[in-house]
């Protein structure tokens, strides 16, 4: 009885981040903007809400739309299930290969943006993942963290030149979000007191995995935060967002009992509601760094806010920074 207890306060503050009012009673707009002759990318798009994002941006009928998958096949199939829901014009929606476990994949998939794209109006940075068991990618990171923090941060960065060119455009104002998560607020984060963060993370000696999800994703808040403070940010609309808690399939790796699964299924928000706030996000003006939830700009908790905490995020994004040198040093032009 313990254990579903347990369990079932994760998922409550996992659900709600402290704010069950506005989970419950949220009405999220429905965008109805003209995207056309624009290209949008979205991350994690061949399944819940980087799918059901695509499947809204592709009734606003951008000319290019980009899924960035790490499963080919699932990608083509999720453009079939795209296309067919939308009636979007076949030719105009692409899948490309990426593997956040990989560095390298990363690079690829950045380089191909370049190389092919003549304007990028909206990165929508989605993939992501909640692990149950410790796992080192071929880059020797754990699993999480690499996946949701540094790749995604990699990644961010890599598009920033393309975002910031795109912004010299009379007819754009291009958008790189980020999905976070309201789990950001409740982590504990010891590891912030370690001489290395990155480091001490991903050393299962020094590290739990309980509250990695949350931590990767405070991470996401203070990538955000340090990219839109870059030259190549100027033009560039930059964000997080909390999606809101949604049943899809992020927890497919912890098998909770049948009770958590009934709170789960009678509170969450559909993943097609929930990615309401990602084009949000990636539509609207807000300001650098903004995180936002429900569809408006919030302020995070406060002790991101304070000077212990702004500290620590400057030691997280130089810790960053050093690793993305190391693997992608055409970086160092960006940052």
């Amino acid at each position: 009885m313990g254990q579903v207890f347990t369990a079932l306060r994760q998922a409550l503050q996992f659900a709600f981040g402290g704010d069950l009012s506005n989970h419950l009673f949220a009405k999220l707009p429905v965008p109805d903007a003209d995207l056309t002759g624009r290209t949008f990318l979205i991350t994690g798009s061949n399944t819940g809400i980087g799918f059901a994002a695509a499947v809204h941006l592709a009734r606003l009928h951008p000319t290019r739309l980009i899924l960035g998958v790490r499963d080919v096949k699932k990608g083509e199939a999720a453009k079939e299930n795209i296309i067919a829901e939308t009636g979007f014009d076949k030719s105009a929606i692409e899948v490309w290969e990426l593997d956040m476990a990989s560095f390298e994949s990363v690079r690829k998939f950045a380089e191909r943006a370049k190389s092919s794209l003549e304007r990028l109006d909206g990165a929508l940075l989605n993939a992501g993942i909640n692990g149950s068991a410790w796992t080192v990618t071929s880059d020797g990171w754990e699993r999480m963290l690499q996946v949701n923090a540094l790749s995604t941060g990699l990644l961010g960065l890599l598009l920033l030149p393309l975002l910031h060119t795109t912004a010299a455009r009379p007819d754009a104002s291009p958008h790189l979000t980020l999905t976070g998560s309201a789990a950001m607020f409740f982590s504990t984060f010891a590891e912030k007191h370690a001489p290395n963060i990155l480091q001490t993370l991903n050393n299962p000696a020094k590290s739990t995995l309980g509250n990695r999800y949350s931590v990767s994703k405070l991470f996401n808040l203070y990538i955000v935060r340090e990219i839109a403070r870059l030259q190549q940010a100027e033009g560039v609309v930059v964000n997080v967002v909390e999606p809101g808690f949604c049943v899809s399939d992020l927890m497919r790796e912890h098998n909770y009992n049948a009770f958590v699964q009934f709170v789960y299924t009678r509170i969450g928000w559909s993943s097609a509601k929930g990615a309401l706030n990602l084009l949000y996000a990636a539509l609207k003006p807000t300001p650098p760094g903004a995180y936002v939830s429900a569809c408006k700009i919030r302020r995070p908790a406060s002790w991101t806010c304070d000077k212990e905490g702004l500290e620590v995020q400057r030691r997280v994004w130089h810790e960053m920074v050093e690793v993305w040198q190391g693997v992608a040093p055409e970086i160092r032009a960006v940052v």
